[in-house]
């Protein structure tokens, strides 16, 4: 008997199944003798085409103009303008023409009645009709498909992964609006008010998490209804079971109330019970749904060729180290500039932000403080008290003014008014606290190399840099032109050496026999050191301690010279002048030698470094056990060393023809040697402004000098904290397609397949006519 009543399951399954098929038939059948669907495919094969050709005429002009190029693949197909993301942003526009008639000609013709009185049921019906969307989009996907083969002959060494999971979000974001679509019909009659409904649902859904942004709890609500963003983060490379299950759901819930409905028609439910069926459905809905979107039960797919949308296994790596609870929390002043990206209406957008490294810390918990408390720049106007401007500002981000930690309650947190009670982190484990910054450039947020310079300070503890002090030398207390503040001590620089796992100790050169630290800065003292200073640095040195040695050609040089000496150099006398009609001829534009390139100091060509009232270094016989290697040199095309003192404010000094001599002379140099078995790292500049705030704030000359300041601070840490979050370089940054040869494309692709389209929708509408 089992047996049987398997076969008769079996049996009337296939039956079931042969009737939604036969319904799709049906349903494609009347969709395709409609010249609806064919015009909607001309558009979409039209308006993708024109996003993508611009961008390949683009990037092929930038590279007639030998610009660099990357990642290719991502710029034609993702980002602001790629082909992918133009037609997501218009997509929900056509949708709602495509599914307004499935139901309402139904409804017009009486045909509904037949069908519900026929030996079908509600869900046969259903997903008969909507498994014949479901074939549209995949036609639909697979003729935008042809743009890949194009980019596949354009682009050398395509991400083929990319753009495939490119094209699934396209199909499962079509797949998700005709659900929605399809329920809409099933309401109306008028296939009109189906299409208008439906654009305003969806409407909806794309801005919902708009609407509840300020609220704690609804705010998460709205977020995961929203359907804006989810197609995107596919498109960009990283595919989650979050964003799946979102539309698989989505979808579900549409087909299900659609379903619902007619079964309530057919047997006339009373209104109380429909609503206690749709309200429950969508409670089981949010349910799921909340728990599919948690970090701990979200699983995630990176589709980029050099896992791009993935920290890097150093990243990784550090992640693994933690080992309990962690938080990081966010400290809130609403007085501050930058309060509004942590604000409750921006909460989510921020906490994305983190989502990278919360994926590898899934115990990670995220809180937020807010308080109002005095900031360096507050200004207040005549008619304005502090409470007063608190109170306005805590109004204008959406919070209450009245759960507001005080002034005298932040009293308890220390740490954050020594960060001007700006916008500011503190990672908690294990009892330590250590600050995640934000930051005053174009990308305000923390990147990966910061999240681990933080991580690893909470683990092992900071990297302690000595900078001597006590002699006049270059300080950190200001942001002076000649200060290092900047480079050392910049609380909301990226680049800062603080925000890289840093802390920078002020030491006094006899202390130096019990410093333990990575490395010790001697910049431009004012004074000289005494005997027994100078003997506490060259045990330093003896010992194997890393330095960086900055001297200034007017001034230092003499009180640097024996610690130079010591080191196998010399800070030759003079100062180094270069021929130009745009600068001081005693500022020098330099470039990276080619022993520097070999060193890891590589970047794109032409770049420049820039030496004010510089000295040349001269190598002496006795090397004292260092390699050497000459990160920059004067060019003796255009270079002369100026003997005595000048003062170019009176008198313009030019290159005298047999009295001065042209040189060629190193002004940075690095050394290295073993002692005791570990390496110990020299850098000696001839110039002690090449780092200071003034030099890293030019704006005359486009220079790199803060970018090889950083690298020649960090080749003293370990060498996996050196590339931190460094990855490799995507392969796709040449365009392999000549002008002529896309031209050839453009008109193949926008006028030819189009035509052909066309005018097999009018064979097909003409044989439908016939018939």
């Amino acid at each position: 008997m089992g047996f049987l009543h398997n076969c008769r399951q079996i049996l009337k399954e296939g039956n079931s199944m042969r009737k939604i098929i036969k319904i799709a038939r049906l349903e494609l059948s009347i969709l395709f003798y409609s010249p609806i669907a064919w015009i909607i495919l001309v558009i979409l094969f039209l308006q993708g085409g024109l996003a993508y050709f611009d961008m390949l005429y683009s990037q092929e002009t930038q590279q007639q103009l030998d610009r660099d190029l990357s990642v290719l693949t991502r710029v034609m197909f993702a980002g602001e303008k790629g082909m992918f993301s133009t037609l997501i942003e218009y997509l929900y526009l056509y949708i709602p023409l495509l599914t307004m008639g499935i139901f309402s000609r139904e409804y017009v013709s009486g045909s509904i009645k037949l069908l519900q009185s026929s030996p079908v049921t509600a869900t046969q019906i259903v997903l008969g009709k909507y498994l014949s969307i479901v074939i549209y989009a995949f036609i639909a996907v697979g003729v935008l498909g042809l743009y890949a083969v194009s980019a596949y002959f354009s682009i050398e060494h395509m991400d083929v992964k990319f753009v495939l999971f490119g094209l699934l979000a396209l199909f499962l974001l079509i797949c998700t609006y005709s659900a929605i679509g399809l329920f809409m019909s099933s309401l109306t009659s008028y296939q009109i008010v189906a299409a208008i409904s439906t654009l305003a649902l969806l409407a909806f859904l794309n801005y919902a998490q708009i609407l509840g942004a300020k609220y704690d709890g609804f705010r998460e609500i709205t977020h995961w209804l929203s359907v804006g963003g989810r197609a995107e983060e596919i498109v960009n490379g990283l595919l989650t079971t979050r964003e799946i299950a979102y539309f698989l759901l989505i979808i579900s819930f549409f087909l299900m109330v659609t379903i619902l409905r007619i079964v309530q028609e057919r047997s006339g439910t009373k209104p109380i019970i429909k609503a206690l069926q749709y309200l429950a459905l969508a409670v089981v809905l949010l349910g799921i749904g909340y728990i599919t979107s948690l970090i701990r039960f979200t699983g995630y797919y990176d589709t980029t060729q050099i896992k791009d949308r993935t920290i890097s296994a150093y990243g990784q790596s550090i992640a693994s180290r933690i080992d309990g609870p962690i938080k990081l929390v966010t400290y809130i002043n609403v007085l501050d500039r930058r309060a509004e990206y942590a604000s409750p209406k921006n909460r989510i957008n921020d906490l994305a932000n983190f989502e990278s490294i919360n994926r590898f810390i899934p115990q990670l918990e995220m809180d937020y403080v807010s308080y109002y408390d005095s900031i360096p720049y507050l200004k207040l106007d005549s008619n304005e008290t502090f409470l007063s401007k608190s109170e306005k500002a805590a109004d204008a981000l959406g919070i209450n003014f009245k759960k507001l930690l005080t002034p005298e309650d932040m009293k308890k947190f220390p740490e954050v008014a020594l960060e001007n009670n700006t916008l500011v982190r503190f990672f908690e484990y294990k009892g330590k606290r250590v600050p995640l910054r934000m930051f005053d450039d174009m990308f305000v947020y923390p990147k990966e190399g910061e999240i681990n310079a933080s991580l690893v300070r909470l683990l092992d503890g900071p990297a302690v840099l000595g900078l001597l002090s006590g002699k006049g030398e270059r300080g950190i207390d200001n942001y002076g032109n000649g200060e290092y503040s900047i480079l050392l001590n910049g609380q909301t620089v990226r680049g800062s050496l603080i925000n890289r796992g840093y802390e920078i100790q002020k030491l006094n050169a006899s202390s130096l026999d019990d410093f333990k630290g990575v490395g010790i800065v001697i910049a431009d003292p004012r004074e000289p050191y005494t005997t027994e200073e100078l003997n506490s640095i060259f045990r330093y040195i003896e010992r194997g301690g890393n330095i960086y040695l900055l001297a200034d050609p007017q001034g230092s040089k003499e009180y640097l010279q024996p610690i130079a000496e010591k080191l196998g150099l010399k800070f030759m006398d003079g100062t180094l002048m270069q021929d130009s009609e745009d600068y001081d001829v005693d500022l020098l534009r330099l470039y990276l030698t080619p022993e520097a390139e070999e060193n890891g100091f590589l970047y794109y060509e032409g770049a420049k470094l820039v030496m004010n009232k510089a000295m040349g270094i001269e190598p002496l016989t006795d090397n004292k056990g260092f390699s050497r290697v000459v990160l920059m040199r004067s060019d003796d095309k255009d270079t002369w060393n100026k003997l005595g003192t000048y003062d170019l404010n009176l008198k313009k000094e030019v290159f005298m023809e047999g009295k001065d001599v042209r040189v060629s002379v190193p002004t940075a140099m690095k050394l290295l040697r073993k002692v005791n078995g570990k390496d110990q790292h020299v850098f000696v500049f001839g110039d002690a402004d090449f780092i200071s705030n003034a030099e890293l704030n030019r704006f005359n000359i486009n220079s790199i000098n803060s970018l090889v300041a950083g690298r020649i601070f960090n080749t003293i840490r370990d060498r996996k904290a050196q590339v931190g979050a460094e990855k490799d370089k995507a392969p796709d940054v040449i365009i392999k397609s000549s002008r002529k040869s896309i031209n050839t494309q453009k008109l193949i692709y926008l006028l030819i397949i189009p035509v052909l389209i066309a005018v097999t929708a009018v064979v097909v509408l003409k044989r439908r006519k016939r018939k």
